[in-house]
């Protein structure tokens, strides 16, 4: 297998508006093996991934003995501008890892091969989320398959929750007075609450019955000033603000600018983050690992709230001239066996429903990943949540003692805009 990498820069600019290239070839990818097979993933690409992939092409080519796979490694900072040029000169790969938010984009700009006949033809689709699946459709066709997502739950210390006599909080009451009992006894914050943090948010509003916009009339319009909206956030905020169970240092901040490490050395009792953080932890404190758990994060009044589904898909590039040995990639990239092992080596959760994480610690994730949703499916998501970054600095705002409701229409009045590109 051959790899390359493209150049990082901390330059990216937005998708081209249209793509162009022409159809695959008459006869193409019939009766032979294509003697490449091009692949893009995204990021920098570690040994254990190549080695991975390395498996993953051992196993395409008992079906493609002639096929040579080349797998190139975009930088995040990169995605952009790389795909940009595929779009606009023809040079884009066979087969590719989409951030699942992009996807939409991608459909919208005619990057993707329709695959609903292959899709519909694979006996282990129906294992694929369903939620996940419905976001790589547009108009009935399905465009791309998902891969692995980043869902989140709230990790917290067994042994202190033991020691108090705590069970997992299963309401939002019963995570503020766990909050406060952790607090009280290891004279500790009771839980990290940074405000830069939208997917956290989400799942508050959605288990509280609210969303943060709504499709009217083909357009998006922003529920912000919604009753349950302002439930969740004036709930989110309070931890910082009312409760004091969650301490102001988190302000402006992420999950990995301080709550994970904290979190890691004994120094908070619990905060919100995802299976692929267990990795880092135990490089932190391995001493402590043993003493981690997880449980999902609380709807209001009962129940696990859903999880936002973050993560990559898998797509076939439209332009391609082997379609049908790209799709057998993706396949076989992506199924039982090493939808597993991915999900050991990334600390992601797979999206097949019958893949579970080998560490028992991580198995909860696989049962929030069970209960997911999307953000709104609009190719304006992307400036809304990371240019803009409308909700960390509503949170922010709120904290920093703005009136909640000036705050919540200007995050309507944002989301009218932004996410109607």
């Amino acid at each position: 297998m051959k790899y390359t990498r493209i150049a990082a820069t901390t330059v990216a600019i937005a998708l081209a508006a249209s793509a162009c290239g022409g159809d695959k070839k008459d006869g193409a990818d019939a009766g032979k093996d294509p003697a490449q097979l091009k692949v893009w993933m995204m990021g920098d690409g570690t040994p254990e991934q190549t080695k991975f992939l390395d498996q993953v092409e051992t196993e395409f080519r008992q079906k493609h003995p002639n096929t040579d796979v080349q797998v190139k490694y975009v930088p995040w900072p990169q995605v952009a501008t790389t795909f940009q040029k595929a779009a606009a000169g023809g040079e884009g790969p066979d087969v590719t890892e989409l951030g699942n938010t992009d996807v939409q984009s991608h459909i919208e700009q005619g990057n993707l091969l329709d695959i609903t006949d292959q899709v519909a033809g694979w006996a282990d689709a129906g294992k694929l989320n369903k939620t996940a699946l419905e976001n790589d459709k547009a108009d009935g066709k399905t465009y791309a398959l998902p891969w692995y997502g980043g869902v989140r739950g709230v990790w917290y210390r067994k042994d202190w929750f033991d020691k108090a006599g705590i069970t997992a909080p299963k309401t939002w009451a019963e995570l503020t007075a766990a909050a406060k009992k952790v607090q009280d006894a290891q004279k500790v914050p009771g839980i990290g609450v940074p405000t830069d943090q939208t997917n956290a948010l989400l799942s508050f509003v959605w288990g509280a019955g609210g969303d943060i916009a709504a499709k009217q009339n083909g357009k998006w319009v922003g529920q912000f000033t919604s009753p349950q909206v302002k439930d969740a956030v004036s709930y989110y905020t309070g931890l910082i603000t009312t409760d004091k169970v969650a301490p102001e240092k988190y302000v402006g901040k992420n999950e990995l600018q301080g709550p994970q490490t904290d979190f890691a050395l004994g120094k908070l009792g619990m905060y919100i983050d995802g299976s692929w953080a267990f990795a880092q932890m135990k490089k932190i404190a391995p001493k402590n690992a043993d003493k981690w758990a997880v449980f999902p994060i609380p709807a209001k009044n009962g129940g696990n709230a859903p999880a936002l589904a973050g993560g990559s898909d898998v797509a076939v590039w439209k332009d391609t001239k082997a379609p049908k040995a790209a799709f057998d990639y993706a396949t076989v990239l992506n199924n039982a066996k090493n939808a597993a092992a991915w999900a050991d080596i990334s600390g992601f959760s797979s999206m097949r429903s019958d893949v579970r994480f080998s560490d028992p610690r991580l198995a909860v994730f696989t049962d929030i990943a069970a209960n997911t949703k999307f953000a709104p499916i609009s190719s304006g998501w992307g400036e809304f949540e990371q240019s803009k970054k409308v909700v960390p600095n509503m949170l922010k705002a709120i904290v920093q003692g703005k009136p909640i409701d000036d705050e919540l229409k200007k995050a309507d009045e944002q989301a009218n805009t932004l996410l109607n590109p």
